[in-house]
């Protein structure tokens, strides 16, 4: 099944093609005027629209995972790096101090964001907050 970056190509091919007859793998003229009857009659239906409020339809959702410090940690010291090497070519010295503590201060800041996010996600699941995977 071709995508639709795919079919949107084609008809437009059909769309603007001179051309009376197409050539097929065996070598066969079709005229035009038949791949295109054939085209509308092979058309896919619409997809339904999304639903209101939720996540698109047919589409499966990561299940959430708990807050924890080391991915915390993790992003802060990856933040922390970035901002002092950011900041002491902005700044000079005094500005890669300002990046640690910028980078310690993006940890509790991350995993804060995490467990809102977690208990959110387990809120619309419908999960008792305490409730572990098993």
């Amino acid at each position: 099944m071709s995508n639709r970056k795919q079919r949107r190509r084609k008809s437009k091919d059909l769309r603007h093609d001179v051309r009376v007859y197409e050539v097929d793998e065996d070598g066969n003229e079709i005229p035009i005027s038949e791949l295109r009857a054939q085209e509308d009659r092979t058309a896919e239906p619409k997809a339904k629209p999304a639903q209101k409020g939720g996540s698109r339809a047919g589409r499966v959702a990561r299940p959430a995972e708990p807050p924890s410090w080391d991915r915390a940690f993790k992003r802060g010291g990856m933040m922390g790096v970035l901002m002092i090497v950011v900041l002491y070519f902005l700044q000079g010295p005094i500005g890669s101090a300002f990046g640690i503590v910028y980078g310690a201060m993006f940890v509790p800041l991350t995993y804060w964001l995490d467990r809102t996010k977690y208990r959110m996600d387990v809120k619309r699941a419908g999960r008792p907050a305490g409730a572990k995977k098993r």
